[in-house]
Order: structure tokens, then sequence, then C-alpha cells
């Protein structure tokens, strides 16, 4: 299959600072692929990297042999449309001109549409039923009949590549489904490549042949539906539990919620000490206030981000100074906490000599017995001198401490009623 889009080694951001890290990545003609993953990671700046709109930081890459720094723009419009989540327009431009702008790249600046611009018009709108509302203003239609006009205005252009950035998100399930089978057909038709964003993960993968997973700025996974949701990558990325189910008869996978956050249990009536800090702690906080956890924190420093959301939910912390190493008696305080909690958890804290401490008042839960839960690969977080946190971890867990790698994991492990 001919390559049409190729990324190596690619970052791109805003402000000098990269969004996506290293994406390597080649997209052949007539491929139509699903791009997933949470918020923030990187989606649409990709899309945006593409498209001209973001440049690239370092690495490079060609879009149908063009270098991807140096296309001009009237030349990436003949080749990629974008189809947005709305384009909102105050101009009530009928539905036949918002459709010609599709044409725009193709015509030259004074020249007025042809005849042949206008049968492709009549083509697209016909393709995507809205023939008979060509009259009608833009502003007037429903959402539906916009992301339609929308998609008719794309094809206008006749490109060769289509990159929908939740195209569908606010449309109800019929119109999703009428939008995909246009580009389905597109596809299949025309050989245009698709590359679509969308939270939709069964929408995607079932007219997806091949899916990306992107997190925290990188592509973590690449191939069929099958391959890439898979119960575990689902779980590293959107951390929380699912079930995938496959069906025999033609290989196609369904992503389920495995079951509510509480599991049919609750943590009412008991009391969890939470060792955290910079940001590390706040999903792990939100969710075991939602399982109905008594919680306490610390010892954590003043403007942390941990400790504001420990206020804002009013979670009695043990606080030091800011950017202060632990005193004694903010020890003192998170040990009181300690001796009344029915088990403490340790979050994936970034260990220096001034918060290494907080392990002891872990190694203080165990000697009275109480239980402890680490969060793994502390060594990947310890930036003490000589690995003392490391050592301490290592310490724990022989003397009986769990190890959990994300929150639905330390959900399913936790003392519950």
């Amino acid at each position: 299959m001919k390559e049409i889009l190729k990324l190596s080694d690619f970052s791109a951001g805003y402000h000098g600072k990269p969004v996506i890290h290293n994406i390597n990545l080649t997209v052949c003609e007539g491929e139509m692929i699903g791009l997933l993953g949470p918020n923030g990671t990187g989606k649409t700046t990709l899309f945006r990297s593409i498209t001209g709109l973001c440049a690239p930081i370092t690495g490079g890459g060609s879009l149908f042999g063009y270098d991807i720094k140096n296309i001009k723009s009237h030349e990436r419009a003949k080749l990629a449309a974008v189809i947005p989540q709305e384009l909102e327009i105050s101009v009530p431009f009928t539905v036949q001109e918002i459709v010609a702008i599709g044409r725009t790249a193709s015509i030259s600046r004074w020249t007025s549409l042809t005849k042949h611009d206008k049968s492709i018009i009549e083509r697209a709108m016909a393709y995507t039923d809205l023939t008979d509302m060509k009259h009608r203003p833009f502003t007037e239609l429903s959402g539906g009949e916009k992301q339609r006009a929308i998609v008719a205005m794309a094809l206008a252009q006749q490109p060769r590549i289509i990159l929908m950035d939740e195209a569908t998100s606010h449309l109800d399930i019929n119109h999703r489904l009428e939008i995909m089978r246009i580009i389905e057909r597109l596809n299949s038709e025309d050989h245009v490549t698709v590359l679509m964003i969308s939270h939709d993960i069964n929408l995607i993968a079932e007219f997806s042949n091949r899916l990306l997973m992107m997190d925290k700025g990188e592509i973590i996974a690449d191939g069929p539906p099958s391959k890439v949701l898979t119960e575990e990558i689902l779980r590293r990325v959107y951390h929380c539990h699912v079930e995938v189910r496959k069906n025999t008869s033609n290989g196609s996978v369904t992503v389920v919620p495995a079951h509510r956050l509480t599991k049919g249990v609750s943590g009412a009536g008991i009391h969890i000490h939470v060792i955290c800090g910079g940001g590390c702690g706040e999903e792990t906080i939100r969710r075991l206030c939602l399982c109905d956890y008594t919680i306490t924190c610390g010892v954590l420093n003043q403007q942390d981000s941990d400790a504001e959301i420990a206020e804002a939910l009013g979670i009695k912390t043990a606080l030091e100074k800011p950017f202060s190493p632990i005193s004694k008696t903010a020890f003192e305080s998170a040990k009181q906490m300690i001796s009344a909690a029915d088990a403490v958890v340790v979050c994936g804290v970034p260990f220096g000599t001034g918060n290494v401490i907080n392990l002891d008042l872990a190694e203080y839960a165990m000697s009275r017995g109480t239980k402890v839960f680490i969060m793994d690969k502390t060594s990947e977080r310890d930036y003490t001198p000589r690995q003392e946190a490391t050592g301490k971890t290592r310490k724990l867990i022989e003397q009986g401490a769990e190890t959990w790698s994300d929150t639905p994991e330390l959900l399913s492990i936790l003392p519950s009623k």
C-alpha cells in the first residue's frame, strides 16, 4: 500500500512546550484509522500538526510526499479536509454556500465557480442528503443537519485524506451512524483515507480497521481493534475497569463497563490515610470519597495540588509549610491520623530528601498491624541521593505491604463493607 503520511520522532505543542512526543506513524492510502485516548492526551494536537496549524518542535514528517513543515496552505487544503466537532457560523449562509466553501482551494482567488465546481457541490449535497435543503440558512439547521453540511463541505474539497475530530460527538445515535456510513462509503468507493478521533470506543472500533491509542502525548498501541482494545490497555489508559467482549462470528469487539465504581460495596465507616503529593493523589482521593471512605492525608506541603483537593473535599490533612521539609510537628500530626486509620495508601509520590520521611509513616502503620498499600514502581520516582525511598519501599513490601498499579486495582483490594 502507498504511504501518504509519515511522521518520524515527531514532537509538537504550543509555545515551545511539547504536547505530543516522539510520534512515529505511517498511514497508507485507503486506511480507516481511529484515534483514541483520554482528554488532553494530544489527539487534536496531532491533527493540528498534520493540517499545519501546529508546527513541529522536533522530528519531521511528510504528507503525500510534501514536507509537512513547508507545504503551502492551499496545497494542503487540496489534499486534506477536516471535519470538526462543530462549526459556528453567525452569517446566514445557505447550505449550498457552506458546501461551496469546500471548493475554495481549487479555484483562483478572483474566479467564479465553474460548471465542474458546481457539479461537485451538487454531488456532495446529494451524497449527504442535503439537496432538498440547499437553500436553507445553515443557522436554522438541526445539529445532525449541520454536521451533514460540514461533511458535504469536506467532500466538496475532494480531499485524499479526511481528519474527523470528534465529528459525531454531539449527535444522537441515528445521526452518528448516518455520518459514519457516509464516510465509510467514501473510504470504500473513492479510497479516501480517514483518520478519526472519537470517545465512542465501540463506534470507532466498528468502523475502523486500525486503531491508535494515545496516552500522555504518545502512541502506546497501534493495530487492529482486537489488539488495541484489551482490558489491560484500557484500564491503564482510562483508569477504570471495563470488560471487552469479542464476537466470535466476525471478530469484532465491544467495550462495556465492568461494574460500578464501588462494585456494589461501600467504604462507609472505614478510615483510609493517604500519603501523596505533587498531584499524584487527586484521582485516588476523589474516588475514595465517592466510595464513602473516611479519608485523612499527609504530610503535604501547603499549596500542593493534592492539599488543595483535600481542602476542597473537607479532608483532614497534616500540613507543612510550602517548599519545606517535613517537620517533627507535622510528622506527629500525621502519625496520630494513622493511629486511627484502618489502612494506609501510598500513592505515586515523587520522593526527595524533603518528603521521604513519609515512608516512615507507612512503616509506623505496619508496626501497628495496619494494612499498607503502595503504588508500584517507586524506583522510577525516587530522587533521593542513595535511592532511600526504593529501599524503604522494598522493606515495607517484604513486611507484607501490598502493591497496586492504578486506582481501580486499589479499590479492588482495599477493605470494604
